[in-house]
């Protein structure tokens, strides 16, 4: 296995952080970015004992600021791997009261950061003939979801379609996109709000998952880690579903 640099979108969050922890454990180098500090800060502190960390405070739903930020760092570090770990809504909202808002937001969010991030790393990656990125969609991009919205279900569905005109237009690079569409994964932010749940509610949550409980981060970090690796160079376009079967 070579080691190498690996860039993190959204590093503090739930998943991303044991991504981070087992890219560590197999040498790779680390950027971290992300906009809480104290939470970046942290991570940075437990994995520098391992390999070689940087961590950046940024917003990448501010578009002209992370490019910026995301150009400096790709002269600097020339990441070989990139994964796209923003995005995220646990608002159960009819479509009926979506508004415009709603849809502007989740897009900037989960859509626009994503490709920003493309837009800075992968030539850098093309130009040095390797490159892995993964993009995080969900369930609900794939199909219908119990437990998010149409505004949100819409941009995870453009996440994948992104994803495969990105990896078609650079097959012939080196470089591979992919994407992992996470059913319902328990992390804290997950998990505390399937605990603000009634038992009534938490039931009808479990009795749609046919696995019957919520996925575990090791589980969701898992299949992201093997599209960082070196054996995942013959996939691209493909979407990897983790949901203990809410869709098949």
């Amino acid at each position: 296995m070579t080691k190498r640099t690996a860039l993190l979108i959204g590093a503090a969050g739930g998943i991303l952080q044991d991504v981070a922890r087992g890219l560590a454990a197999e040498g790779h180098s680390l950027v971290l970015f992300d906009r809480s500090e104290e939470a970046v800060t942290r991570l940075k502190e437990e994995l520098a004992t391992q390999t070689k960390v940087e961590a950046v405070v940024g917003d990448i739903t501010d578009i002209p600021a992370a490019e910026r930020q995301l150009t400096e760092i790709s002269e600097k570090h020339t990441p070989s791997i990139l994964v796209n770990g923003v995005g995220g809504d646990t608002r159960v909202i009819g479509y009926a009261d979506l508004e415009r808002s709603h849809f502007e937001e989740t897009y900037l969010e989960n859509v626009v950061s994503t490709w920003i991030a493309i837009k800075v790393c992968a030539p850098y990656m093309a130009a040095d003939g390797y490159g892995r990125i993964v993009n995080f969609a969900s369930a609900g991009g794939r199909t219908y979801s119990h437990f998010n919205n149409a505004a949100y279900v819409g941009a995870k569905a453009a996440v994948i379609g992104m994803t495969k005109q990105v990896a078609y237009e650079l097959a012939g690079t080196g470089v591979v996109a992919n994407v992992v569409a996470h059913g319902p994964i328990a992390t804290a932010r997950v998990a505390g709000a399937f605990e603000r749940r009634d038992e009534a509610a938490k039931k009808a949550v479990l009795s749609r998952l046919p696995m019957g409980r919520y996925g575990t981060v090791a589980e969701a970090a898992g299949s992201v880690l093997h599209l960082c690796s070196d054996s995942a160079g013959y996939s691209t376009g493909s979407v990897i579903d983790i949901n203990g079967g809410l869709y098949m």
